[in-house]
């Protein structure tokens, strides 16, 4: 573990035996992978507590992480997914220090990518918000990785926040220094909402990604509009196009099939697009249901596939909460695959 880690968690275990614990969740998460041959089932929960108040908090993730029905013990592992403080600056900025899952506009270049098994993104550094409601919420962040002769890195970034009421605007700068590579990645991303007098919702993304060769440059344009129907009923639609060299990132949380079928790793050097629709419709009891289907095409034919999502959401109580995901794609050419998400969620 290295230095910055562990002094952070001395500092998190310090201020914690000085506050009382205000809160804490549990999130379960079974995945169980189904095709014509095999089947397995991933295990994941994450608990986590916060401490302190207003002047002075922490925040402790653990991840824990299974194959059930493994022969061995090999396919378990428990780490620490996120140890932070954060301090309050003359009630004008924010300053956090330590490991943390950072989510940033859509999250297709920085996010956490929340779905999978292990401790998906997590960045150690340190990450500075400030307030300014006349202008935006800009959060300036550092973060450092070294790993000899495997990945030593630093990456900082920008983010700008702006809400104007019916409309809002996220933009996101993103530079890393890759040591051993010697190379250098520059990401944006920008994200637009306006929220229209009759109820539709409409979005508006571009992303790009340089890193010095101009034949691995990519960009990734998403469009999307979703309607109230009614207080119960939503639909929406999406139609997103990837440029020459396709668009995906790792440090986003769009990866190997995110909560769905989808796999936006196939977008990685491959020209395409992806059009979806659903909807979702919740009902008085705390019932949600929920159908996405995705049609995905390149324009070698190499990455063409489809997907259907459907999920069942149901609120057990005020602070627990019952999800269930079930996705068929075809993107294996080998055979159709499904997939079943069962997620619970406990917070106090």
């Amino acid at each position: 573990m290295k230095k910055n880690l562990q002094f952070v968690l001395a500092l998190t275990l310090g201020l914690a035996t000085t506050v009382s614990a205000q809160d804490w969740s549990v999130d379960s998460r079974t995945r169980v992978n189904s095709t014509e041959d095999a089947m397995s089932t991933d295990q994941r929960v994450r608990t986590s507590v916060d401490f302190g108040g207003e002047a002075v908090s922490a925040h402790v993730e653990l991840n824990s992480a299974a194959t059930l029905g493994a022969v061995a013990n090999e396919d378990f592992s428990l780490t620490v997914r996120e140890a932070y403080a954060t301090t309050n600056v003359m009630s004008f900025a924010s300053l956090t220090a330590g490991r943390m899952a950072l989510n940033f506009g859509s999250g297709r270049i920085l996010g956490d990518n929340n779905w999978v098994a292990d401790n998906g993104n997590t960045w150690d550094g340190f990450l500075i918000g400030l307030n300014n409601v006349d202008f935006a919420d800009l959060h300036v962040g550092y973060a450092s990785t070294n790993m000899t002769d495997v990945y030593d890195a630093t990456t900082m970034y920008l983010n700008a926040a702006k809400d104007m009421g019916a409309m809002t605007f996220n933009l996101l700068y993103v530079n890393t220094t890759e040591d051993v590579n010697t190379t250098e990645n520059t990401s944006m991303g920008l994200d637009a909402t306006y929220a229209m007098d009759n109820g539709a919702n409409i979005s508006l993304g571009y992303y790009t990604n340089e890193n010095g060769d101009a034949t691995m440059d990519m960009d990734l344009t998403t469009l999307g509009v979703s309607y109230g129907v009614n207080e119960a009923l939503t639909v929406h639609g999406g139609y997103d196009m990837y440029g020459e060299n396709g668009f995906y990132m790792s440090s986003g949380s769009f990866g190997n099939r995110y909560g769905s079928g989808m796999d936006y790793t196939s977008f990685a050097g491959f020209e395409g697009t992806d059009m979806s629709f659903g909807g979702t419709y919740a009902m008085d009891n705390g019932l949600t249901i929920g159908a996405t289907m995705h049609t995905v095409t390149s324009e070698d034919e190499a990455v063409d596939y489809s997907v259907t999502d459907i999920s069942l959401g149901y609120d057990l109580s005020d602070n627990s909460s019952l999800n269930v995901t079930m996705s068929t794609s075809d993107v294996d050419a080998a055979n159709e695959f499904s997939k079943t998400w069962i997620a619970l969620h406990i917070a106090f």
